[in-house]
């Protein structure tokens, strides 16, 4: 039988072991679990220890980017630069999987990345409305966290981070009817669009709308899939078939340069008086701006790129510290968006960007 005095020792090596275990609970080591844990944090912090925790849930985390389109595209080039310095700081590996255009590409390496484990999140940009909503329900069963950039899919996933492109296309084509009311242009615009059936499209083809027909404007749509060569061909076919037009709204702002080249050379032929058609899209990335500058383009609704890549580094690390299920969560941010033209672009911090 134990004595008082071994008693009271029990008691306090016990109060001691209950003690150390208090102190690790918001360690960090808890939300190191892509399948959801304890949270990294609580209520209280203090500085030092807070960053170590920081440290200690994302180290060796693996963070996969699969874009649409990487390597030569400054858009998705920004994202990633931004990300990859976030992650790297951060301890965690970030590796990006470039699907060059190509849905099955895109899907077969996101498959491969749940199959294997290979993934503590996934940041994804959406192609095709309904394309994702698969593999972010795989995603979320295998313990996986998915981000969506920017192209919202119909399966939400645990983060969306991206532009309003429906309230900056209105925005844009409410400039693009001022332009069009000055010069007493006919009241015909011409959407040249992606595939048409992307989230970018959708929202951008139905905010065009929305500003511009209760005004009594005609509106044309035409499909581009983003490549440069089906923008001028449906720019020329308008134009050609078309005859009287107040301006191109095309979807993103490498095509819109395209389209800008192409109202260009249709002056020079004498097809269309000069001045005569505007060139309006979303974006604006450096190689736009220089296009601005040397008048192929009228004006852009500029979006806060950068924000978007470090907004999805931090919803990434969020819903890891967070410790939640994968799927548990679903949270939707916006960034902003301006309208720029030649009066104030050089002044817009989020016009002009690079890929670095």
């Amino acid at each position: 039988m134990k004595t008082m005095k071994e008693i009271a020792a029990c008691i306090m090596a016990v109060a001691a072991t209950v003690a150390v275990a208090g102190c690790t609970v918001n360690s960090g080591t808890a939300a190191t679990q892509s399948e959801g844990g304890e949270k990294a944090f609580g209520t209280n912090v203090e500085l030092l220890p807070a960053r170590q925790t920081a440290l200690d849930a994302m180290q060796g985390k693996k963070i996969a980017f699969v874009p649409i389109l990487y390597k030569g595209y400054q858009l998705t080039e920004n994202w990633g630069t931004t990300m990859q310095r976030t992650f790297d700081n951060l301890g965690a590996e970030f590796t990006v999987y470039d699907s060059n255009f190509s849905s099955d590409r895109m899907l077969s390496t996101i498959n491969d990345l749940i199959a294997r484990k290979a993934a503590d999140v996934l940041i994804l940009q959406n192609q095709d409305q309904g394309l994702l909503d698969s593999v972010i329900d795989q995603a979320a069963k295998a313990g996986i966290y998915t981000v969506v950039l920017n192209m919202m899919s119909n399966r939400l996933g645990d983060a969306f981070v991206g532009v309003d492109v429906y309230g900056a296309a209105k925005s844009i084509a409410g400039r693009a009817v001022e332009d069009c009311e000055k010069r007493n242009a006919p009241k015909t615009i011409s959407i040249i669009d992606g595939p048409g059936n992307d989230p970018a499209s959708i929202l951008w083809n139905q905010g065009i709308k929305d500003a511009v027909e209760p005004l009594g404007y005609k509106v044309l749509v035409n499909h581009s899939q983003f490549q440069n060569a089906q923008a001028q061909a449906a720019a020329e076919s308008v134009i050609q078939q078309q005859g009287e037009l107040c301006g191109f709204m095309v979807t993103f702002d490498l095509n819109s340069i395209t389209v800008g080249q192409t109202v260009k050379a249709a002056e020079s032929r004498g097809q269309v008086q000069p001045g005569s058609i505007g060139v309006y899209t979303l974006d604006a990335d450096s190689n736009w701006c220089d296009a601005l500058r040397q008048g192929l383009v009228t004006a852009s609704a500029a979006y806060d790129v950068q924000g978007i890549g470090a907004a999805g580094a931090a919803a990434a690390q969020n819903l890891i510290f967070d410790g939640a299920q994968p799927g548990a969560t679903n949270s939707v941010a916006y960034v902003s968006s301006t309208v720029v033209d030649r009066t104030n672009v050089d002044q817009t911090t989020i016009a002009c960007y690079t890929s670095q």
